[in-house]
């Protein structure tokens, strides 16, 4: 499975419902062992979300993204985030999602990490690629 991107994120866009401008609305990631979303999710659940419990440093909801981002140029629009972590962590996640906690929780993507990531006692960083090239960015649109 690749990224996803809900359907219903493209109508939340042309509705005015996400700004990702500095500034503008709080987006957050959460992580997950199994991917409780599909094109039809609009909002955050907590199905399969990686466990805040005992000693893993991972707070339920995920971590408040931070530097957000917006970029364009004559063909692609782009947005980018910070580097996030989690340190201190004992943490295995195979999902991401990205959604934006100043509009009921509406999702804008859903991330595959291609596998379980794993760290045991150790920092958990998602690293966002370089949005030097929009293309590349975690959201882009063409």
């Amino acid at each position: 499975m690749a990224n996803v991107i809900p359907y219903a994120f493209r109508g939340e866009l042309l509705s005015g419902t996400h700004n990702f401008a500095s500034g503008g609305n709080t987006f957050k990631l959460a992580l997950y062992t199994a991917n409780p979303y599909d094109t039809s999710s609009t909002v955050y659940v907590t199905t399969s979300e990686v466990s805040s419990a005992g000693g893993t440093n991972y707070t339920a909801a995920g971590n408040t993204l931070s530097g957000n981002a917006v970029a364009y140029g004559t063909a692609v629009a782009s947005c980018d985030f910070s580097d996030t972590s989690w340190t201190s962590a004992t943490i295995t996640a195979a999902f991401g999602t990205i959604y934006n906690s100043s509009a009921s929780n509406k999702v804008a993507v859903v991330l595959d990490f291609s596998g379980d990531k794993t760290c045991t006692n150790g920092t958990f960083t998602i690293s966002f690629p370089s949005p030097s090239t929009p293309a590349d960015a975690i959201i882009s649109m063409a």
